[in-house]
């Protein structure tokens, strides 16, 4: 738990660094895909097909990038910017309540991809909101930091 704190913390710390520079779901997206370790058949997601999944209310989100794994591993991700942070702010608590709820469903069945969970991403700057789950959160963070 200290660790998914302090990770999150320092991508908070690295997203903020990069004030001034929007986050564009289009671009980090696919490089968080590419370079954060994500397994083979990761399926992206339509803008609307990441509102289902993720029960996300898409009509306050501007610009999305999802992913989720194609197999019944915890992987996924979502960047998404929001038209105003009150938006933002509700998809922060939504995925927030997600992790939670897969990690103890994960706990019971799959204790490893739990462990990518007690690992996950969730950052909120402004209007952007960064979620992943994957197996290399480290470079994920480096890659939120550029």
């Amino acid at each position: 738990m200290k660790r998914a704190l302090i990770c999150a913390l320092l991508g908070l710390l690295l997203l903020t660094g990069c004030a001034g520079k929007a986050v564009d779901p289009a671009v980090l997206g696919p490089a968080l895909l590419e370079g954060a370790g994500f397994p083979e058949g990761m399926l992206t997601l339509e803008s609307d097909m990441a509102g289902s999944v993720f029960q996300m209310d898409m009509t306050t989100v501007t610009a999305c990038y999802a992913a989720v794994s194609g197999s019944a591993g915890a992987d996924e991700l979502v960047v998404l910017t929001a038209g105003d942070e009150d938006g933002a702010e509700a998809v922060y608590d939504l995925l927030s309540d997600r992790i939670a709820c897969r990690q103890e469903s994960f706990s019971d069945y799959n204790p490893a991809e739990a462990a990518k969970l007690r690992e996950a991403i969730l950052l909120r700057e402004g209007t952007a909101v960064v979620y992943c789950v994957c197996p290399d959160p480290e470079a994920a963070l480096k890659i939120i930091g550029r």
